[in-house]
């Protein structure tokens, strides 16, 4: 029967109809045959691999219709991905293995793979490997390779086969090669693994343990007959079967006996689990792995393939019939991949793959309980004498037992791990206080403390520790680590035998200020800062004398912010000089600005004094005039900040004088406060004193303040310099200043800072108040 008209649509799933319309316009188009593998969806909603194949019927030169069949080949597909992944599971295994292991193509001897560890054994990579065959990297003789795959021929796995081999660099080696026949991506192969047994070959026992770690057994799979009634839940099997799992079936026919027979609780459950699964869905067979528990032998795992047979009269499945394949060798080679992959070979404690997943775990829970998570880095000292005085097996020996010791002295739930060579790495979770893992620590460093007997030789080492507390440093895990080894080095140079806390606190601020810097630079890249102008005023004519350029930046998260909230951070880092690059040049062209709007006066500029000492800085400062040559140098005045860091006076005042001689005005800013000094007066040629506002504030209630502010007038008198008070917040203050004799001043009762555009319509409205007269506020 044709096909309904929206079968495409309707059954062929979305990412295959365009594909399928095509095919079939192409066999309208040039009358040929198609073939192709789509998914379909079934009216149960479930989606199946299905083979198309069509031809064109041609009927008087013209396409009629066209013809084909349909082939349900869901099974091989689904079959196919489960090898795929399989094939992937292994080769991510295979690379994370610390030995030396790798597959050759039987027929010829070529490598088809190697993994790091091969490549760091014998110096070639695993591009130069690929497709090369030992012989020819000369890593062995074509006779030694010959007997040894001879001998491999005569058993299913050929464990511990002794030869020497070559590296890239010529060094010989003494390795222990362990092989077996395999499949590998359709291919037959020898799968190997390496023990290097150059610099051990004298000690049997070590030898010994490394053949134990490096044996790969794999059990050839046996498939066994089985017949399932689900009703009465016995079970019968062929002669195989029984022996799979662990029963003497005799003569004659085996009994049955209960499914759950031999198996554990988890896998009843699995089992029954899957049971269901198939039954709802009886397309795909029944699959499922179960672990055989038979007396006094080891444990075999087999897995089961089954189809329901049949259902009794309600519906209900009766029968299932399968095989059983024993994979008892892929599963126990997956096991030891696993432990080889997530522990140290030498002392069995976690390695750094499993530590990084205990650390995860133990901070998800200090989030989740609230506790804290101690994680501390230990380090023997003296370790490295001990080592090279009685040689790597003795230090060997130590290691491990260090590590049992340390393993002892924890507590059940904590967890330590092997980073390499004498590092060691400490979890200690659900601790309640930072008491809590002192004491753990102090248990830690007496038991490394205590001898160690090695041989006929009797040695001691010691413990440094470093440490640091999650989440009260809330880092993430790397990070802990690193902090806890910085700590470690603490410990080191305080003289070792010790341990030392991470300073949590400390490394917040220093992250914070890197933070804020990289903020700042941003703002100043993206124009978010910006002058504002507050008017300088002589109080006794009421005039406006100048302005001082002020600096804002507009966050976009936080608003308008003043100096205060940005400039202590910029004192003393590389940004200070670009900021103050910026400061001059958006100066002039506010002066700029105002001359546009036929306001002429002098903008002064704050320039920190390590900028003002920075070399060629007058040189600069006339490159900058230069620029905007509208603009008279004596419109322009800079006034020195942060005095304290006035080292080089000298300099400073040869760059004042070039200054000076340019026109330029020249201004000590907040005199009087902290190391200003009266040297400053007397070598440097200003032009302008200004009184900080602190003693302006307290002038009119401490006579301390007051003397100061009387003090500065006098100086500024006697060496010729204009004097201009700051903070001027009242009438009060200004009368009071121009009765000492000072006559310019800036401050609030004038005006505050404002931008450009306000300070333009502010003049335009008219003189400042008197100080006599109080400023009207709207």
């Amino acid at each position: 029967a044709p096909l309904p008209r929206n079968y495409i649509e309707t059954y062929v799933a979305p990412q295959w109809r365009e594909p399928m319309r095509e095919k079939i316009r192409q066999c309208l188009i040039q009358r040929t045959e198609w073939s192709m593998d789509v998914e379909i969806v079934r009216t149960d909603g479930r989606c199946i691999w299905c083979r198309w194949r069509g031809e064109p019927v041609v009927e008087n030169g013209r396409v009629m219709r066209i013809v084909g069949v349909m082939q349900d080949i869901d099974d091989s597909k689904r079959a196919e991905e489960r090898l795929r992944h399989s094939e992937e599971r292994f080769s991510r295994i295979f690379h994370l293995m610390p030995y030396p292991m790798g597959m050759t193509r039987r027929e010829d001897g070529t490598y088809i793979d190697v993994n790091p560890a091969w490549e760091k054994m014998f110096g070639f990579t695993r591009a130069q490997a690929i497709g090369s065959s030992a012989i020819q990297l000369g890593i062995m003789t074509a006779e030694m390779r010959a007997g040894m795959i001879e001998a491999a021929q005569t058993t299913d796995l050929l464990q511990s086969y002794e030869t020497t081999t070559t590296t890239h660099t010529g060094e010989t080696l003494t390795v222990l090669q362990s092989m077996r026949a395999t499949e590998f991506d359709g291919q037959s192969c020898w799968l190997f693994a390496l023990h290097d047994i150059t610099d051990r070959k004298h000690s049997e026992e070590q030898v010994r343990e490394r053949e134990a770690l490096l044996s790969l057994t794999l059990s050839a799979a046996s498939l066994g007959l089985w017949d399932w009634n689900l009703h009465s839940g016995m079970i019968t099997g062929d002669h195989r079967w029984m022996a799979m799992r662990g029963l003497q079936a005799g003569r004659g026919t085996p009994p049955a006996i209960s499914w759950t027979e031999s198996l554990g609780p988890e896998d009843v459950l699995r089992m029954t689990t899957e049971v269901s699964r198939h039954a709802s869905n009886p397309e795909t067979p029944f699959d499922a792995t179960c672990c055989i528990v038979r007396p006094h032998e080891k444990d075999r795992w087999l897995r089961n393939l089954g189809k329901i047979v049949s259902f009794d009269s309600s519906g209900q499945p009766l029968r299932m019939m399968g095989v059983s394949i024993d994979v008892t060798g892929q599963r126990e080679q997956e096991m030891l991949l696993r432990r080889l992959a997530h522990y140290d070979t030498l002392t069995g404690l976690p390695n750094r793959v499993m530590l990084a997943r205990r650390l995860a775990e133990g901070m998800e829970q200090a989030q989740a309980d609230g506790s804290l998570l101690g994680v501390a880095y230990l380090d023997l000292d003296g370790f490295k004498p001990v080592n090279d005085r009685l040689g790597h097996d003795a230090g060997d020996r130590l290691l491990v037992i260090a590590s049992q010791r340390l393993t002892r002295a924890l507590r059940p739930h904590d967890c330590v791990a092997r980073l390499g060579g004498d590092e060691f790495v400490i979890l200690m979770p659900s601790l309640s206080s930072a008491q809590d893992c002192k004491h753990v620590l102090n248990l830690v460093m007496q038991s490394i403390a205590s001898p160690y007997q090695i041989g006929s030789d009797r040695v001691t080492v010691t413990a440094s520790i470093g440490y640091t507390l999650y989440p009260q440093d809330d880092a993430d895990a790397d990070t802990l680590l690193r902090h806890a080894d910085q700590a470690m080095y603490a410990a080191k140079q305080g003289g070792r035998n010790r341990f030392h806390e991470f300073d949590a606190t400390q490394e917040r601020q220093t992250r914070q200020l890197r933070e804020q810097i990289i903020q700042l630079r941003d703002a100043l890249a993206k124009g978010q800062f910006e002058l504002f102008l507050q008017p300088k005023v002589d109080m006794r004519l009421g005039t406006v004398v100048g302005a001082e350029a002020l600096a804002r930046w507009r966050d976009p998260e936080q608003g308008l912010l003043a100096p205060g909230a940005f400039m202590p951070l910029l004192e003393g880092t590389e940004l200070e000089v670009p900021f103050g690059a910026w400061v001059v040049g958006a100066g002039l062209s506010l002066v700029k600005e105002l001359m546009r709007h036929q306001i002429h006066l002098p903008v002064s500029v704050n320039i920190s004094a390590p900028h003002l000492q920075q070399p060629g800085f007058a040189d600069w400062m006339a490159e900058q005039l230069a620029q905007h040559p509208d603009v008279a140098a004596g419109q322009l005045e800079i006034e020195i900040t942060e005095t304290a860091a006035l080292y080089h006076i000298d300099h400073v005042a040869s760059t004042l004088k070039a200054l000076q001689a340019m026109g330029v005005g020249t201004s000590l800013d907040d005199f009087g406060t902290g190391y200003s000094s009266l040297t400053y007066l007397r070598r440097l040629p200003l032009s302008t004193l200004k009184i900080d506002q602190s003693f302006v504030h307290g002038m009119m209630g401490d006579a301390g303040d007051l003397a100061i502010v009387q003090g500065v007038i006098g100086l500024a008198r006697s060496f010729g310099y204009r004097i201009i008070a700051e903070g001027v917040e009242t009438s009060d203050q200004g009368q009071m200043l121009l009765q000492m004799g000072c006559q310019l001043a800036q401050g609030y009762y004038f005006a505050r800072p404002m931008p450009v555009d306000e300070f333009v319509q502010w003049m335009a409205n008219g003189h400042p108040p008197s100080v006599g007269t109080r400023q009207q506020t709207s």
